[in-house]
């Protein structure tokens, strides 16, 4: 059995489910493997909490289950976006309208983020819905620009096409694009190497007289 034959490739319709079920379950998994990788080399065997210098491996074994699972749900996140892309562009698609429009952004140590805070009415054999999503992707977004740009492309009022997934309607996309869900990769690396560099600088200043 290859990783190829598990992961369903692009474009398969099995991918949305399958990113959601990685998206579940990845945290625990990249949680528990680094305690069971130190454990297995023997890490934790003299380890002590207080006034004990940490050697690299018990540091990653302290960091990566902290950090690693942050990483394994943005990955699986971004990948889950970019299959529920792809799958809508084979969406049907109805007019819409656009209720309102607005530019939000919230300050953090991490940066400034952005999102395009918008609704729309869209009727489906009769029945009427209301969405909120322009781009498949994460709530919200380092790129100022790219949600600018859509801002001004779906101001309130404007007339839109609006894809739906036909097994449930009531969930609905603009932009069939995977732009939005390659969005914040960002902190997936930080997440990864974080507990890296750390444990690193920890053994080598343990290490100095």
């Amino acid at each position: 059995m290859t990783l190829a034959s598990i992961v369903p490739p692009d474009g398969d319709p099995r991918s949305v489910a399958f990113w959601e079920w990685v998206m579940t379950v990845s945290p625990a998994i990249a949680f528990l493997l680094p305690l069971a990788a130190v454990w297995l080399l023997g890490g934790y065997d003299d380890f002590q909490w207080v006034n004990q210098p940490v050697t690299f491996v018990q540091g990653l074994g302290i960091l990566g289950p902290m950090m690693y699972p942050f990483a394994a749900f943005y990955y699986a996140r971004s990948r889950w976006n970019q299959a529920r892309a792809r799958a809508s562009m084979a969406w049907p698609t109805v007019p819409g309208v656009v209720d309102t429009s607005k530019v939000e952004e919230r300050w953090t140590k991490s940066g400034t983020f952005y999102k395009l805070a918008l609704s729309y009415r869209y009727d489906v054999d009769g029945n009427g819905y209301e969405g909120d999503t322009v781009e498949f992707g994460p709530p919200r977004v380092t790129a100022e620009e790219l949600i600018e740009g859509l801002a001004k492309k779906y101001p309130a009022g404007a007339k839109v096409t609006v894809h739906y997934d036909p097994d449930d309607p009531a969930t609905s996309v603009l932009e069939t694009s995977d732009e939005m869900a390659r969005q914040n990769q960002w902190q997936i690396w930080l997440f990864a190497t974080l507990p890296i560099g750390l444990s690193i600088v920890a053994a080598i200043r343990n290490s100095l007289p």
